[in-house]
């Protein structure tokens, strides 16, 4: 991806072309998954769920040109404000948990890219888990867990 000495243009096509492929990426996962209620953050968990991939330092290249160059990540952008509105929706109110996994996923992902021993592989699945099993809750179980919440 970013080869020595690259000119800025050339780097920054590069960025766009990675995050371009990874939303491509993740409809084409989402779109695969027999489950459609939760499939877009199923998808997101998978895309960012390899430590070796994410601490790549073509990751860490990635995050930085990102953050210093908005404007070259507007695919993936676009994509998490679309989700965000579906899942802030009133009349679904388990929608939320695709903004919590999807956030917890990039806190992940940049965890990875400075310290990708981070976690065991075992801690690693146990986070993971958790995270797509909460994809699976339906409205009235997060109700539930929102009284339940409401009580403490």
């Amino acid at each position: 991806m970013f080869r020595p000495g690259a000119p800025l243009e050339e780097i920054e096509e590069d960025v766009e072309s990675m995050i371009t492929e990874l939303v491509h990426e993740l409809g084409r996962t989402a779109e695969a998954d027999p489950e459609p209620t939760g499939a877009e953050e199923r998808a997101y968990i998978k895309a960012f769920s390899d430590a070796r991939a994410n601490s790549a330092g073509d990751q860490a290249g990635l995050l930085a040109t990102a953050i210093g160059r908005p404007n070259l990540a507007e695919a993936l952008i676009y994509l998490n404000r679309r989700l965000d509105r579906m899942d802030l929706d009133p009349q679904d109110p388990a929608g939320i948990i695709g903004i919590i996994v999807r956030l917890a996923m990039d806190g992940l992902w940049v965890s990875d890219i400075l310290d990708d021993t981070r976690f065991s592989p075992a801690e690693r699945r146990k986070i993971t888990d958790i995270l797509t099993g909460m994809t699976y809750l339906t409205d009235s179980q997060l109700e539930k867990l929102e009284a339940q919440a409401a009580r403490r």
